[in-house]
């Protein structure tokens, strides 16, 4: 049932702990800046009005969870905090004779409020931000980050071996006489009797499949489903789950040759660093798919940006285009160097077809093919370019020459790129605050949803850190 709280103090709140909180520490500024008294009713209807016993408040639990970011504490250590910590009591909103929550009581609260909900407060907490004028509209900055996953980097044998582990222990909570048949099954087969590696992993992927057979017959329950699904998956090769732990995460590139597991957190911010929209994916998911939900989650929360800069991992004409339409002009960074610099002595003409490129013997391109980037590639004839006098000195060492066109590079190239790459660094200093304050460098939960819960909470604690400052 829900609790909106009393508001009443005691006079042991009113003058004892009014004397010992520090006047000048950063979360008597946070609470007297930011106000989450919207927290209740955006959270209202997943309450019953009527039923059930009286929950905490949930503007306590939410500032509970606040507080577990802002001081990187987990579930555990904030609860044991709250028991002797008047600083944080007082913070949360617990009079001096209230008990304190659980761990389990915060995971409940994470769940039942969910991604969704969690989006809502960071907008609501920019709307409030917005109508105090501390959300600017002339620039809107995008950019992504990694985060790694909380669990351990397994190769395939180990992951086949350790699905059948996870499914014969679920089995055994369900069904313990038919585990006990099964137990044979979560050992692994001895190495020495396979000559090679992949016969190995062949017989262990049959061992397993083998066991999900003898299993089929049984009344599944909603978690032994999801073990079975997985144990299949895993078994089929072809899901790129990385971790059984955390099957969301995956393997991405944040750098060439440096592979990480985990997940992308990718962020919008305005000129002076409010964050106005944050969403999480798995780390092999394109940064361009998630930039026009970004621009809709911060035109859901108030602002109206005029001007767009992001870095080359953007760079897209179908992104230009489209952020163009909507009223943005896009300053995105180039993956490489304009056409008319690399293009030389080579000349070229737009046609309905593509273009027609000319090289500097005066010999014209056959044909032309659209590149998946924007642009187009442009051949010449092999038995042109081969009786050509100066072949050995043209570009490439190929028989055929080929060279890469994109006359949008040059036409849509918009003034003041170096100003807003300067000003693009606005969001790389909320990474680094996130990272080496509040520990979001490394997921503290597992699956996608509850990283995402993460990433937001810290984008929310961080926004009420910078209101506080300006304000």
């Amino acid at each position: 049932m829900l609790n909106r709280g009393n508001p009443q103090q005691s006079f042991v709140d009113l003058e004892i702990l009014s004397r010992m909180i520090p006047s000048d520490h950063p979360l008597v500024a946070i609470h007297k800046s930011v106000d989450f008294s919207f927290v209740t009713n955006a959270v209202a209807d997943l309450y019953s009005a009527t039923e059930g016993r009286p929950s905490y408040p949930p503007e306590v639990l939410f500032r509970v969870l606040f507080l577990e970011i802002w001081a990187n504490l987990s579930d555990v250590q904030v609860c044991r905090e709250l028991q002797y910590n008047l600083l944080y009591r007082w913070f949360c909103g617990f009079r001096f004779d209230d008990p304190v929550p659980d761990s389990s009581t915060l995971v409940v609260f994470r769940k039942r409020l969910g991604e969704e909900r969690f989006k809502e407060l960071l907008r609501l907490t920019v709307e409030k931000a917005k109508m105090k004028g501390l959300v600017s509209d002339k620039w809107l900055i995008v950019d992504g980050t990694k985060i790694e996953a909380d669990a351990a980097i397994r190769n395939n044998l180990e992951l086949v071996r350790e699905s059948r582990k996870r499914l014969l222990k679920q089995l055994a909570k369900e069904a313990p006489e038919k585990a006990a048949e099964l137990k044979e099954y979560g050992e692994p087969l001895n190495d020495s009797n396979y000559a090679t590696r992949d016969e190995l992993l062949a017989a262990e992927v049959a061992r397993g499949r083998e066991l999900l057979q003898k299993i089929d017959e049984l009344d599944d329950s909603p978690r032994l489903a999801a073990e079975k699904d997985l144990t299949s998956k895993m078994l089929s090769g072809s899901c790129g789950i990385a971790s059984l732990s955390d099957p969301d995460a995956r393997w991405g590139f944040k750098r060439k040759m440096k592979p990480f597991l985990g997940y992308k957190a990718h962020i919008s911010c305005d000129e002076n660093g409010i964050v106005t929209a944050a969403r999480v994916e798995a780390a092999n998911e394109s940064e361009i798919e998630q930039l026009e939900s970004l621009v809709e989650e911060a035109k859901d929360a108030g602002v109206e940006p005029v001007r767009l800069a992001a870095d080359k991992g953007y760079d897209s004409d179908r992104v230009r285009k489209r952020i163009g339409k909507s009223g943005i002009r896009p300053y995105i960074a180039r993956r490489s160097k304009p056409t008319a610099k690399r293009l030389g002595e080579f000349t070229y003409k737009a046609t309905a077809d593509g273009v027609i490129a000319t090289c500097p013997c005066g010999v014209s391109s056959t044909n032309a093919s659209p590149h998946k980037k924007g642009g187009f590639i442009v051949y010449w004839s092999e038995r042109d370019c081969t009786r050509c006098v100066n072949r050995d000195a043209c570009i490439g060492n190929r028989t055929r020459k080929v060279l890469y066109i994109n006359p949008s590079l040059e036409t849509r190239r918009p003034r003041g790129m170096k100003a807003a790459m300067k000003i693009r660094k606005a969001i790389e200093r909320v990474f680094g605050e996130a990272k080496k304050w509040h520990r979001m460098e490394r997921a503290r939960y597992r699956s996608r949803a509850r990283v995402a819960i993460q990433v937001i909470l810290t984008m929310i604690v961080l926004n009420a850190k910078k209101l506080a400052r300006q304000l």
